[in-house]
């Protein structure tokens, strides 16, 4: 079994094992001290997640087909990359929110919270400029197809 197998079995449990925990996660969250805020940012966050997880196992599908240089797959990517670029944008609003409304300077949240706004910013760029090299190979692989 190659690891692209492993991944894509990775991605369909994590997918399944996401989707009750979403589901859940107002009445896990309902304990909690800030459970109505909680459940505004995490709540769209899980959400995006799962349909980012959707699209990546999309995309090893196609790749098991051999058909890896599609404009598909980077339709795929393109939408990845903005669902990654708008879960960064929530993260910040979750970041100002608390330290500028909730008057939350705890550094530990802090730095969790920027941390994960700006990798989900640095994972929409990658998979934006990714996507661009996709669109060239497919558009390349279409040209040579067409002249053979």
């Amino acid at each position: 079994m190659g690891l692209g197998k492993i991944l894509k079995i990775l991605l369909i449990v994590g997918f399944i094992i996401s989707i009750p925990t979403i589901i859940a996660s107002p009445m896990l969250l309902h304990h909690t001290r800030n459970s109505t805020y909680s459940m505004i940012i995490i709540y769209p966050n899980g959400v995006l997640m799962l349909a980012m997880i959707y699209q990546f196992i999309k995309l090893f599908k196609s790749l098991e087909k051999n058909e890896p240089f599609t404009f598909e797959n980077v339709d795929i990517l393109q939408r990845t990359s903005i669902i990654s670029l708008v879960m960064s944008i929530l993260w910040l609003i979750d970041l100002l929110f608390m330290i500028l409304i909730m008057k939350n300077t705890y550094i530990n949240y802090v730095l969790v919270i920027s941390f994960l706004s700006l990798l989900f910013f640095g994972v929409a760029i990658a998979l934006y400029i990714l996507k661009e090299l996709m669109f060239q190979a497919t558009k390349y692989k279409e040209e040579n197809d067409l002249t053979i």
